[in-house]
């Protein structure tokens, strides 16, 4: 686990620095902990829907999603595989079967029971309905078969252990099979077997109450519970600070820090913190020329000072990185330093690729401190004669434009929804994200890797190759690992337990309390 320091240690004191993870086994709740109170939390993403099969954005899903429905697994505190709905389970000795065993005595919200049946009707249903937006996190997933009423069966159509992955997530997730036989709209009126119901959802936000039969009580300590979506972060942190909201979730700039030390010093604040493969880059349309070239993305790559954003930007908190993969996770080589800016190389590659001085237009996402690292690195570029055009774009719309293939490049931050080397890689080379693909040499190397067993020496040599040959052959630039936090009021606590935000920052409110007292 990480343990890199938040602040400098004149403002450490008080802060408690454990990454946020998830609590998977069914514990008893504390007697300190008060089952009549209400928590509202403020973050960035509005309700959209409910069903899982229908996430448009998924990330902005899933927080609104976490507290109605369990999924089969989870990820606990260091972003490891634990129970949920399913209590164990095997792959066969091929890698072509998974098995599954369910826990026992589950009920859904409309008082349905949870079934092998159930589970297979929902992983059919997200796997093969032409509707489902999901299907691709399900891809190596043949079929589903029930094989007893507590015993579930996943055939592939090839060896993919970091499967398990997707299955904590919404694509893992289990609605009620009576609801999806009565035709229930799911995505309006979710019916799940979580923690809390959904009371009531629209623009400003979702409000729930708690599930009273659900099976594990640390998971739903709060009576009622509120999600507010507040885009601006500096409104999102005034919320905490004025006693609007009791907890949020914010991305890190310079402005943020020192209104969270201010908080932070008064008594009546804590913060966690978690670093993500948010590397904050920038994605090239390799389709788009010049960026068909390899030195020119090499010269661009060589053009960036990452310690000079990371100091004027976020404190020196944002991690110099030159790879996909960042630290803890396997794959992460530490010998594939962040590239140091040099200027005269960056101009001789442009050189050698015959490309002159040019312009291109750049989407960046208008939130900070992404905007901030869009503007640092067109001032970069202009040293090598590169002028990056910034068109400002809301984080919602970003990606879908991007897709569409006639801008340049984008600056965003990378969100994937596990901390595996499968799940990131597929993120920033497999699909939308990077509209020109991949080499046949790349595509295979991840075809290869995704077949090796987690625990497997063979699983991290390939991924290392992996960040080699994305270190090599740049489709993006890499800035910096950036953290996220979670700033709280004083008594709330849980937060240590919170489901792992190292892949993306998605609240999982499941795990949080409020301590009793004045």
């Amino acid at each position: 686990m990480r343990s890199e320091s938040l602040f400098v240690a004149a403002i450490a004191v008080g802060l408690n620095l454990t990454m946020v993870g998830g609590v998977a086994a069914q514990t008893k709740p504390s007697t300190d902990i008060d089952r009549s109170a209400t928590l509202r939390f403020v973050w960035t993403g509005t309700p959209a829907q409910y069903d899982p099969m229908l996430s448009k954005n998924q990330f902005q899903d899933m927080p609104y999603m976490f507290p109605v429905y369990d999924s089969l697994v989870r990820l606990d505190a260091k972003g490891q595989i634990v129970p949920d709905l399913a209590t164990s389970w095997s792959f066969s000795p091929d890698g072509l079967t998974l098995t599954m065993r369910l826990r026992k005595g589950v009920k859904f919200t409309d008082g349905s029971d949870l079934t092998a049946a159930v589970v297979a009707k929902n992983l059919t249903r997200i796997r093969k309905d032409p509707a489902s937006l999901m299907q691709g996190q399900l891809r190596t997933m043949e079929s589903f078969e029930a094989k007893d009423p507590e015993t579930v069966v996943i055939h592939f159509d090839a060896p993919n252990p970091a499967a398990l992955y997707a299955l904590a997530t919404s694509a893992g997730m289990i609605a009620s099979g009576k609801a999806l036989d009565e035709g229930v709209n799911i995505g309006l009126t979710p019916v799940g077997s979580g923690p809390y119901k959904l009371i009531s959802s629209g623009p400003q936000g979702a409000n729930y109450e708690r599930n009273e039969d659900y099976f594990d009580k640390s998971q739903n300590q709060f009576a009622k519970l509120t999600i507010s979506p507040v885009i601006d972060i500096s409104a999102r942190l005034a919320a905490v600070q004025t006693g609007q909201a009791d907890a949020g979730l914010f991305q890190v700039d310079q402005q943020t820090l020192n209104r969270v030390n201010e908080m932070v010093q008064t008594g009546k604040f804590f913060v966690h913190k978690a670093y993500q493969p948010n590397s904050l880059p920038l994605w090239f349309n390799t389709k788009i020329k010049p960026f068909d070239n390899i030195k020119v993305r090499q010269a661009m790559t060589l053009a960036i000072d990452r310690n000079a954003i990371s100091q004027g930007i976020t404190n020196g908190e944002c991690k110099p990185a030159g790879q996909p993969l960042q630290p803890g996770v396997v794959g992460h080589d530490e010998s594939l330093v962040a590239p140091a800016m040099n200027v005269a190389k960056a101009k001789a590659l442009l050189q050698e690729a015959g490309v002159g001085p040019f312009s291109f237009d750049a989407l960046v996402s208008a939130q900070e401190p992404t905007m901030s690292v869009g503007l640092a690195m067109k001032a970069q570029f202009e040293a090598i004669g590169i002028t990056m055009n910034i068109v400002p774009t809301p984080s919602v719309a970003i990606r879908p434009q991007f897709r569409g293939g006639t801008h340049g490049a984008m600056v965003t931050s990378a969100s994937v929804p596990a901390p595996d080397p499968a799940s990131i890689i597929d993120a920033y080379f497999m699909g939308g994200d990077n509209p020109g693909g991949v080499t046949p040499e790349f595509a295979k190397a991840v075809a290869e890797a995704r077949t090796k067993p987690l625990d497997s020496p063979d699983r991290v040599a390939r991924y290392k190759a992996i960040s080699k040959m994305a270190y090599d052959d740049p489709r993006q630039i890499y800035v910096c690992w950036s953290p996220v936090l979670v700033v709280a009021r004083k008594g709330i606590v849980g937060v240590e337990n919170e489901a792992y935000l190292d892949a993306a920052p998605l609240p999982d409110l499941r795990t949080y309390g409020l301590q009793k007292g004045p």
